[in-house]
């Protein structure tokens, strides 16, 4: 499939862009105007830069920034254009002269922040990032020309003056966003991998030296890669952080030691070692952070969890047979455990697709197998989603995970629900269907179920009984039936 019209041209003005060498003059000329100066003043410009980075904050100031002068002359593009239409009144001129000032007075705050952060970009992004600023100054040039024009009573000549201001802020937010989502300027490049979970030995403390940074690496079982960890000795004290500078992937490992922080050898953002938040910028985004202790000679470290973090650790898993029935409850009970029940239904939804295909193309029957399947595959995301997720939710990261697989699942059955089933577009639709079943029931199947074991046998007896119940509830009522009926009809189109 061809990409868009737009997106196409897009993309190829701004491939010119970034090949564009005569921009690295007069970017780095600009740089040097401003770094000079900078490094002049000292410790007050540092301070300054800091608060322009949103160091401070905790997050890139200028994104917030730029909302003001997007906002404002928005909405001056908005009432102008009503203007224009025959909607005129006192109020919307003075309303759209306002919204034009406070717009610029905006602009001026996010160019200042966007400057200061653009000062660590280099090559292609810096370009991007030069074209990005002449594009939004000339936006505000107009618009202060426009604002100058309707102070002068030239009402016409100042609304065309901001309509194609408003015209550059569109191209140089285009151009804003592919730093941000393709170049990725200004988002966390830091390594986030939850291990180890647990105490891991990584290096004899003898070898690290003080003030002198070594880098470790331990292994994530889950991304199948190695996730590097900085270790600094500082006054007598080990401690761990990520390796890979949050700012721009800079190796923090090849920094050096100052004042107590670490500082990037890239970029100069530097990072408490007790805490591992930023000291100074151009980095807003504190470092993962690892515990540290010392037994017979080895360092180890574990990793310590950010707030917000579902990570399950072996003291969770431990904790979680608590939850479990009385021994002599178990044995009473009998009947299947959850993850066999769950196991039986991935094994009849199987069955369905391969009658499905097996099914001549122009047979009704294929019709109302595709409807038995529709409503299996709803029961099923109903079950899970109502009784075993939220069991195996302090047990399992996989959940989040499951939630987007059902909605992948539900997207394309959608799709596939609306075509004529003999025609060689349903039969590649339900492939895909068909693949995406096979991936959601194998993950499951290979770690969920796996990891549901440590809920314990009686525990997991218990949910299956309510997964069987719920089942045949979902299969025997005749209200849940016709309403769903009723939406796979709708999804049919008919």
């Amino acid at each position: 499939m061809r990409r868009p019209g737009f997106a196409r041209i897009a993309n190829a003005l701004i491939g010119r862009v970034e090949k564009a060498s005569s921009l690295d003059r007069p970017g780095y000329a600009a740089d040097t105007a401003i770094a000079r100066p900078a490094q002049i003043a000292g410790s007050p410009a540092e301070k300054v830069g800091n608060a322009l980075h949103g160091t401070w904050y905790g997050h890139p100031l200028h994104p917030m920034l730029v909302t003001l002068p997007i906002g404002a002359w928005t909405l001056a593009f908005g009432l102008d254009l009503l203007a224009m239409l025959g909607v005129r009144s006192r109020g919307m001129e003075r309303g759209a002269d306002m919204a034009l000032k406070a717009g610029a007075a905006g602009a001026v705050a996010a160019a200042a922040a966007g400057m200061a952060d653009w000062q660590h970009t280099n090559g292609r992004d810096r370009r991007i990032g030069t074209a990005h600023a002449l594009v939004n100054s000339t936006a505000l040039g107009l618009n202060l020309l426009s604002i100058a024009l309707r102070g002068g009573g030239d009402i016409r000549r100042g609304r065309l003056a901001s309509a194609a201001g408003w015209a550059c802020l569109f191209v140089g937010g285009y151009l804003g966003g592919h730093m941000v989502y393709r170049r990725q300027i200004g988002v966390d490049h830091a390594d986030r991998s939850p291990e180890p979970r647990d105490f891991q030995a990584v290096l004899p403390v003898m070898e690290l030296e003080e003030d002198r940074p070594r880098r470790v690496e331990v292994w994530d079982e889950n991304t199948r890669q190695k996730i590097g960890v900085v270790l600094v000795r500082h006054q007598g004290r080990v401690h761990a952080m990520g390796a890979r500078c949050s700012h721009m992937g800079g190796p923090l490992d090849q920094g050096w030691v100052l004042k107590g922080a670490l500082v990037c050898p890239w970029h100069g953002s530097s990072y408490d070692l007790k805490s591992g938040w930023p000291t100074s910028g151009p980095s807003t985004c504190p470092q993962p952070r690892y515990e540290v202790r010392v037994t017979k000679g080895m360092v180890e470290i574990r990793r310590e969890q950010e707030p917000g973090d579902e990570v399950v650790t072996a003291a969770d898993a431990a904790r979680q047979p608590s939850m479990a029935l009385q021994p002599e409850a178990a044995v009473s009970l009998g009947g299947r455990k959850a993850d066999e029940v769950l196991f039986e239904h991935h094994e009849l939804i199987r069955r369905l697709f391969e009658a499905i295909k097996k099914t001549p193309r122009d047979d009704p029957q294929r019709r109302d197998l595709m409807r038995i399947l529709a409503s299996e595959l709803e029961i099923h995301e109903y079950i899970e989603d109502h009784i075993f997720y939220p069991a195996v939710q302090p047990i399992s990261e996989d959940v989040p995970i499951a939630h987007s697989e059902h909605r992948q699942l539900s997207d394309l059955l959608a799709m596939t629900l609306k075509l004529n089933t003999a025609s060689p577009e349903f039969e590649e639709h339900l492939q895909a269907l068909h693949a995406a079943m096979d991936h959601h029931a194998g993950s499951e199947e290979r770690s969920m179920f796996r990891e549901a074991q440590r809920l314990g046998d009686a525990r997991l007896r218990t949910l299956g009984q309510a997964l069987e119940s719920m089942l045949e509830e979902q299969r025997t009522s005749r209200a849940r039936r016709m309403f769903r009926d009723l939406k796979i009809r709708l999804l049919e189109g008919v």
